[in-house]
């Protein structure tokens, strides 16, 4: 064991101290006792905190975090023969910046330097400058704005930055035959850092981002009319020049605010009835839109980006005792946070030490040789998941359900979409195809 934690030191840069003392002058006759510790973790637990992003979400993260997420923890480090006792502290930032850089100072008062957090990049962003000053490991398993793209520091992202999904949102519309878009957005730095993204991609395929009509509304609005009723005037100006089939509004929205959207949206025709709607990963596989706004989200199918987990054992097994423990479906983030768990967990038994210091320069190494339930975890030069590719997500009804429809999936190795030749429900049935209107 001396070898191995010897071997640790000298790659991480750490632990040189413990091993090396002071250079002083032995005589023959005096004998030097160098005691290693075998295993400094055995018998203890390992605390990592949780944070969920909103209250909602407690309902489904915290069974997950405590049934499955904890479980496996434990039984690994047991199947691996360390004596090592994992355990997730659950809080919850009720949706807002601030109170999520307060959940992460009370962690580290308590001595927990391992967080789980930062769901939302606003949360992260808030929280940056924090565990980097203070020596807290920050992983995050959703937050994905570009600008949080930064090497050398406390932030980890087990997805992939924005930069991957403007240039899926840009081949999604183009290949699709789309020209010209309105957008509609949240007024926070993760929507606007993904559109600005796509400013750049979409005018590269060719299209045309219609800046000067774009609606950007407060988080906390609830009525959306005044935005719609000037897009509705907007798109009516687009069709004139490109044609409605080439028209489209592109939507940066969660599920909460996009499912009022999508049905007050039914009041404006040209909207409604003329042209095409597409969305984000913040309207892909919502169950806030299944739930309030089936009629409508059906109606104008909003297909929308999703990073997609590369099929696994691993994501199989995940996704059938997810949707056990909490009712839900499986989604990509939900297994971002499993596996940087894994990835935490194996650092910590690897350098026998819960100190973020000793522990950052192993996470990358480790994501490396990691496949994990959502996929490769490999890293890039920012901490954040290197490459994904990316389901495209609907609405439609199956009989009289309405369901999450896949209709496509673009590789982010190729840069190219496949839309599929028929639509397939998330719970397997099989529905008409979308057909690109082409250009």
């Amino acid at each position: 064991m001396m070898v191995v934690l010897l071997v640790v030191g000298l790659a991480i840069g750490a632990g040189v101290g413990y091993f090396a003392a002071p250079t002083k002058t032995v005589t023959e006759t005096e004998t030097v006792t160098v005691t290693v510790e075998k295993e400094p973790l055995a018998g203890k637990t390992v605390r990592i905190g949780q944070i969920s992003a909103e209250t909602p979400a407690i309902e489904w993260d915290v069974p997950f975090m405590d049934e499955i997420v904890a479980v496996d923890l434990n039984k690994f480090a047991d199947l691996l023969g360390y004596d090592v006792t994992f355990e997730i502290l659950n809080d919850n930032a009720d949706g807002q910046a601030a109170v999520h850089l307060e959940k992460v100072q009370s962690f580290k008062a308590m001595d927990v330097s391992l967080v789980c957090g930062g769901r939302w990049s606003s949360q992260a962003s808030a929280a940056l400058s924090y565990v980097n000053e203070n020596n807290i490991l920050l992983w995050s398993c959703s937050s994905t704005m570009q600008t949080l793209a930064i090497p050398d520091d406390n932030l980890y992202r087990m997805c992939p930055a924005d930069r991957v999904q403007a240039k899926a949102v840009a081949e999604m519309l183009w290949t699709w035959g789309i020209e010209a878009i309105i957008c509609i957005q949240r007024a926070d730095a993760w929507a606007d850092g993904l559109y600005n993204l796509v400013m750049e991609e979409f005018p590269a395929v060719g299209g045309y981002v219609d800046d000067a009509s774009r609606a950007r509304y407060a988080a906390e609005v609830t009525e959306y009319s005044s935005y719609l009723a000037s897009m509705e005037e907007s798109a009516k100006d687009l069709i004139d020049q490109y044609g409605k089939e080439h028209v489209a509004i592109w939507c940066i929205m969660f599920g909460a605010d996009g499912s009022v959207i999508l049905s007050q949206a039914q009041d404006y025709p040209t909207l409604y009835n003329e042209i095409w709607w597409f969305g984000t990963d913040g309207t892909a596989l919502s169950k806030v839109i299944q739930d309030n706004s089936p009629e409508q989200a059906a109606h104008l199918i909003v297909p929308s980006t999703n990073a997609a987990p590369g099929m696994s054992e691993s994501y199989l097994s995940l996704f059938e005792r997810y949707e056990a423990v909490t009712g839900r479906t499986l989604g990509y983030y939900d297994t971002c946070a499993y596996d940087l768990f894994m990835v935490t967990m194996e650092s910590v038994l690897e350098a026998q030490s819960t100190d973020p210091m000793v522990l950052i320069p192993l996470q990358n190494p480790i994501a490396y040789g990691t496949w994990g339930s959502g996929g490769w975890c490999n890293l890039d030069e920012n901490g954040d998941r290197a490459i994904a590719d990316y389901d495209i997500w609907g609405y439609g009804y199956v009989g009289d359900r309405m369901e999450h429809i896949l209709y496509a999936k673009y590789e982010a190795l190729t840069g190219q979409i496949t839309w599929y030749p028929e639509g397939r429900a998330i719970t397997g049935e099989i529905v008409p195809p979308l057909v690109p209107v082409g250009h």
